[in-house]
Formats: structure tokens, C-alpha cells, sequence
């Protein structure tokens, strides 16, 4: 049987009898790995497909236990990635967090068009692209069943209006956002992941949220807000989805 799809290669490697495995995030049927021969080092249109950043339509046989990519076409090559180290960097850091957050066969187009709309992004933007790294991850994590409380207290459900002065809390360890007196209870506990971010961490996620991908092309954090936002979303995706792609970005310390 011959499936048509289109797709995002993942990653690729070297096989026996000068074959490869890759890896690619289907529109129709999900996250695939498929065999082929084609020879990625040629300068062939299917070759160019087989190649990280690109946007492709396959061919691909469907046997009982396996696949194999038949045939390939190039729909759109994001190749001014590669022409920059934070575009790089950053698309790299995006491809493996696809990678570990999807699951084999398992259709996601809404995740699809939006990792499409991420690299049209990235290739374009003015501003550093680690942000929009930022909005398309907070934009994954309802899509993957984990998104954070932010409308009240996740322990007691008091709302953020009632929390009193001073900056609001977030629990990576209790999944959101956490009242003063919460807070202070979960401290006490061994496992207790605390976050007291110098910006209103409700208004900047709701705004990844709701703003469109190509919004973020030219917008730039500030430093330190850039900063904090990565550490918090780095410890979240590291709990609840076991990624740990944003502490390989810059400026990020792993304690």
C-alpha cells in the first residue's frame, strides 16, 4: 500500500545496505520512521527532502511491519536557517522537542501547521528567535493535555485578583500558577519548584498563547525576562513531557 503525505523530517540515520531510517512528522498520519534508499548526499529533489528544514511531500510503502519512502518532493526548503547560528541553534532545539513530545502514529495537524507557520518564522525573523521558541512551546502544551492553571491558586482555587501584593507564584511541581499562602506551604516540601518571576507570568503566557506564530518575529524580551521564561519552561517540559530541549539554548544554566 502507497501513502501520499506531507511532512517535517525529525532525524535521520545510516542503516545497512547503504540505507537510511528517518524519522518524519506527517501531516495525515503522525510521527512515521521509514527506510529508503535515496541517496541524501545527491543533488536530486528527494534527496533535498530527506534533509532537516524542510517541508516535503513522500511516497512512502506501507508494509505490515515497516515503511519506505519511495519517492520524495521538496514543497519548501527553510534553508536560511542554516545560514544562522540562533536560527539554527534555536530550529534545532524545536526539531527535538517535536521529536520527544510526539508520539509514533499518532495524528496531530493542528501541531503540524503550526510547526509549519514555526519554521516559515524562524527562516524570516528579526528579532531573536528564541522567542518564538517560547510561543510555540506554551501553544504545544494544551495540544499535548499539559497546559499550566493559569486562572487561579492550582492548590487552593483562589484567583490571582485576591493573591495581594507582590509578584504571582508558579508551581512547575503543582502545574500553575500559586497563591502566597500555597506558596509557603509548598516550600516545606522536598519537591517543591517554585518560580517568582520579575514579569506577570499570566499576561506574557495568555499572550504566547493567543497571538499568532508570526507575531513573534519581531518581538525581543528582555534579557533577564528571556532568561526566566526559558528556565521555567525548561524545568516544565522536563517534568511533564520528559524534554529537555531549551537547556541546550544559550544561556542557560543547568544546575
Amino acid at each position: 500500500m502507497i501513502i501520499n503525505t506531507e511532512g517535517i523530517v525529525l532525524r535521520q540515520r545510516k542503516i545497512a545496505n547503504n540505507r537510511r531510517m528517518i524519522v518524519i512528522f506527517t501531516k495525515q498520519y503522525g510521527k512515521l520512521s521509514a527506510g529508503t534508499s535515496i541517496n541524501e548526499k545527491s543533488r536530486s529533489k528527494a534527496a533535498l527532502a530527506l534533509r532537516p528544514f524542510t517541508y516535503a511531500e513522500y511516497d512512502i510503502f506501507k508494509g505490515r511491519e515497516a515503511y519506505s519512502v519511495n519517492s520524495a518532493s521538496v514543497s519548501k526548503s527553510f534553508y536560511s536557517i542554516g545560514e544562522d547560528i540562533d536560527r539554527f541553534m534555536t530550529a534545532s532545539s524545536f526539531i527535538e522537542y517535536l521529536d520527544k513530545v510526539l508520539a509514533e502514529g499518532e495524528p496531530m495537524p493542528k501541531l503540524f501547521d503550526l510547526s509549519l507557520d514555526f519554521l516559515q518564522s524562524v527562516s524570516v525573523c528579526n528579532s531573536d528567535p528564541e522567542t518564538l521558541l517560547f510561543a510555540f512551546i506554551v501553544k504545544t502544551l494544551g495540544m499535548l493535555g499539559v497546559a499550566p492553571e493559569l486562572g487561579c491558586c492550582v492548590n487552593c482555587g483562589k484567583k490571582p485578583e485576591d493573591f495581594g501584593e507582590g509578584r504571582k507564584m508558579f508551581s512547575v511541581s503543582d502545574g500553575g500558577i500559586i497563591c502566597p499562602e500555597c506558596a509557603q506551604e509548598e516550600k516545606r516540601g522536598a519537591d517543591s519548584l517554585i518560580y517568582r518571576p520579575g514579569f506577570d507570568i499570566i499576561d506574557v503566557f495568555r499572550y504566547f498563547e493567543s497571538k499568532p506564530i508570526k507575531t513573534f518575529e519581531k518581538v525581543d524580551l528582555k534579557p533577564e525576562v528571556r532568561k526566566e521564561v526559558r528556565e521555567l519552561l525548561a524545568d516544565y517540559t522536563d517534568r511533564y513531557l520528559g524534554v529537555d530541549a531549551l537547556r541546550s539554548l544559550k544561556g542557560l544554566e543547568v544546575q
